[in-house]
């Protein structure tokens, strides 16, 4: 037996591994399982069933999540309770946080080698990982602790059918494939379908550097022409042309994207330039605007146990049955054995009447939690327009009135595992023995009188299908939304950033307009609160049916917008809008053998859309993304706005959500501060570059009067000095005045420093003071699209 971690070992929390076992047999034939003991606490074995003939050589894959500690698993070949064979294989566990860029390609050796990319939030670096075709997993839950794939030089018809499938998955899910040139040519693409590529390469032309300047920065001086695949944009958004063909396009694909760089980065002045160094950030954005695995699912578990099963008994009933017991055990006791004259028959009514409460007052719980078991299901399911098919993330809660063991299978192939968190309700020192197949079994599952056991499953599953048609028109989002399923969406949801629509339930068939001014609202109050408002968790058993079922859905909306840096974001992480439905129909055929198990089931559906962008437009807060691309500065950290930092410098990159056409810009907007999110307002004080000659003044020289005069060394603001890059020209950066606490500024002839096609707009904010600097500064591009 020989046995491999696929993605070449690397994992994170809340990702599923796969594992591919090698077995050889040439003696007597064998029937058993592979067995592997994982799951963040230990707290699941998984296994799937082995028949080897003899002789026989086959792969099989298990499917298993990474634990807590540690860096290794083993696998074993059992029979009944004889291990055949033991192979230990290698993980490595990676922060929640932490970005892993994958990198296919016929030599890995030269991308890896000019892959920069800023460490961001603790200093944490993008992990890097060299693959081959065969490290790819053919399930998408298994493609989850990968964040960014560059591809390279490799045939693209090599990969499986099952593995395609799984990448369009993972796209769908918030991955980023990243295409670039290299020396195979046109024709290694040919394994792609048309419809995740922004355009289709038909030949090779020679760019000129001027082209790439949106993407490299400043050009170094023996910049010359080179080589690019280039065609005709098909979808999505032109990054770089040379005349009018494309050479480098983006497009979105659910929550995730494709972007083809038709020029090789890794040979010739690109690589040897710091080029590179503003590239590779600007193609590979940091992970939290992307993210397919969940690190702690503490809000989704807590949402399963929402059941009045399990919650308290009414107040009023349990002050009834006390006083009823100390009234009927006291006075009326001592009443009525006086009336009848046998005040000493006390020694026997007493136990009599305490038994009697005893067996009612079971009664009374046993009649609040139920005589049936509940199967209670908890799941995000995300879709795509236009489509059926999706991936969903369930969590199921098996709940048991009385204490048993049982058997319980779920239909799909389903990927089933304790909890992250674990259970709050009972089973936390038990674990889950899951046989993996078609169907997924979980043997002899242990649940407590009165409790409840949680089992997270993952598997593809029907997603109801939605249409849309929506555009950004001067600020507003308008368009239609038509619900072309057979069921009905609850309480549906347009979310775009911090700004939300809701609508009545979208019954089949029905189609309702949206109109949706974006701006930056809501800020500070979470998206829950936005779409289902305050809502006061009692986890009384009197509660309603109703607001337990908005309760649940509230936490689930909580688990959704939870980041494992910064908590919850109060945002979803898409870079365009979402529709958010409800449905409560079971997704998952969940049996539990021997028993009729009642049904419970609150479900959201999420649904990335597209959207056109066309006329006047300001780009700022959910709108404007802003990526690293390089720091020199020592003890950097950045949260979504705030930057602190010692002496040096941070380059960043601010970039509109994706839009189709060229983009005329009127205004660039900063504004300053130091606590909470500082919001760019209309107007702002005109700013302009310093001029050179104030630069180039030496130590000494007196300062013209139309030079900015210095900060004086013992006046440290804490703020930072800003210098914007010009797009026109030479490229070069400039400078402006030092910036205040709390002021907004315009910029003067803005469209200098935007580029057209893509909005982008590069940032360099530098200190060169000892001491550390901290501050918010939140940027708006204003302009028209056309």
């Amino acid at each position: 037996m020989t046995a491999r971690v696929l993605l070449q070992g690397h994992a994170r929390l809340g990702s599923w591994i796969a594992i591919q076992v090698h077995l050889h047999n040439d003696g007597p034939s064998v029937s058993g399982e592979l067995r592997l003991q994982g799951g963040t606490q230990g707290g699941t074995r998984y296994a799937t069933l082995v028949q080897l003939d003899s002789p026989s050589d086959k792969d099989w894959i298990l499917y298993a999540q990474p634990p807590s500690f540690g860096q290794q698993l083993e696998v074993l070949l059992a029979s009944g309770g004889n291990v055949i064979a033991r192979q230990k294989v290698a993980v490595t566990i990676h922060d929640p946080g932490q970005l892993i860029v994958g990198v296919v390609a016929e030599t890995t050796a030269p991308i890896v080698g000019t892959l920069s990319l800023p460490a961001i939030q603790n200093q944490q670096p993008a992990v890097v990982v060299p693959l081959a075709v065969a490290d790819l997993p053919t399930r998408i839950e298994a493609w989850s602790a990968l964040d960014r794939l560059v591809w390279q030089d490799t045939d693209a018809s090599s990969l499986s059918t099952e593995q395609l499938a799984a990448l369009r998955g993972w796209l769908a899910l918030g991955g980023r494939l990243i295409v670039v040139g290299g020396t195979a040519g046109i024709g290694s693409l040919g394994g792609f379908p048309d419809d995740i590529l922004p355009y289709r390469p038909t030949s090779t032309v020679d760019v000129a550097p001027d082209s790439l300047r949106s993407l490299l920065g400043t050009l170094p001086k023996e910049a010359t022409d080179v080589p690019a695949m280039a065609g005709d944009l098909a979808r999505g958004r032109a990054l770089a042309t040379s005349g009018d063909r494309v050479v480098a396009a983006q497009v979105a694909y659910g929550s995730g994207s494709v972007t083809i760089l038709g020029i090789d980065p890794t040979v010739g002045w690109i690589a040897e330039s710091s080029a590179s160094k503003s590239l590779w950030p600007a193609l590979i954005p940091p992970r939290s605007e992307g993210t397919v695995s969940m690190a702690d699912d503490t809000q989704i578990v807590s949402a399963v146990s929402n059941l009045p099963s399990l919650s308290l008994p009414p107040l009023g009933g349990l002050l009834l049955l006390l006083f009823g017991y100390v009234a009927l055990i006291g006075p009326l006791n001592y009443l009525v054995l006086r009336r009848i004259d046998r005040r000493e028959w006390a020694w026997v009514t007493m136990p009599i009447l305490i038994a009697a409460f005893a067996v009612g007052s079971y009664a009374f719980g046993s009649a609040l939690r139920g005589s049936s078991i509940i199967v209670n299901e908890v799941g995000i399911v995300r879709g795509a327009p236009d489509a059926t098919e999706g991936t969903a993330q369930v969590y199921l809660g098996v709940f048991s009135p009385a204490r048993g063991t049982y058997q319980v299978a779920v239909p799909g192939g389903a990927l089933l595992s304790s909890p992250i968190s674990g259970d709050i309700f009972g089973g936390q020192g038990s674990s889950l023995d899951v046989v993996q197949g078609d169907p997924s079994r979980v043997r002899d599952l242990a649940v407590g009188f009165g409790s409840l056991r949680t089992i997270r499953a993952e598997s593809q599953v029907v997603v109801p299908k939605v249409h849309a048609e929506l555009a950004l028109v001067d600020g507003t989002l308008t368009g239609t939304i038509r619900n072309d399923a057979t069921t009905t969406l609850e309480k549906p949801a347009i979310v775009l950033g911090t700004n939300v629509k809701v609508f009545k339930d979208l019954a089949p068939g029905e189609q309702v307009p949206v109109s949706l001014v974006v701006g930056t609202n809501g800020f500070g109050q979470s998206l829950s609160d936005r779409i289902f408002g305050q809502i006061f968790f009692d986890g009384s058993v009197s509660s309603s049916e109703a607001t337990r079922r908005d309760q649940t859905r509230h936490m689930i909306i909580d688990q959704l917008t939870n980041d494992p840096q910064f908590g919850n974001l109060g945002r979803l992480q898409a870079d365009g809008p979402v529709l958010l439905g409800w449905g409560r129909q079971a997704i998952l055929d969940v049996a539990v053998e021997g028993q009729a198990a009642k049904r419970v089931s609150n479900v959201l559906y999420y649904v990335p859309l597209s959207m056109g962008i066309r006329g006047k437009v300001t780009f700022q807060g959910d709108l404007l993304n802003s990526t690293m691309v390089e720091t020199d500065a020592g003890f950097f950290s950045k949260e979504p706005s705030v930057f602190n930092f010692g002496r040096g410098s941070a380059t960043v990159s601010y970039r509109p959500i994706p839009f189709e056409g060229r983009l005329t810009v009127s205004h660039v907007r900063f504004g300053f501060g130091f606590e909470g999110e500082a919001l760019p307002i209309a107007g702002g004080v005109a700013v302009e570059p310093i001029p050179d000659a104030c630069m180039n003044l030496k130590q000494g020289d007196k300062i013209p009067a139309d030079c900015p005069q210095p900060v004086p060394q013992n006046q440290f603001d804490g703020m930072p000095e800003i210098e914007l890059f010009d797009r026109t020209g030479a490229g070069t950066w400039h400078r402006l005045a030092h910036p205040t606490q709390g002021q907004t500024y315009d910029l003067a002839d803005a469209a200098r420093y935007v580029d057209p096609a893509t909005g982008t707009l590069l940032v360099r904010y530098v200190n060169e003071a000892q001491d550390q600097v901290g501050f918010a500064v939140a940027v708006s591009i204003e302009g028209v699209v056309k």
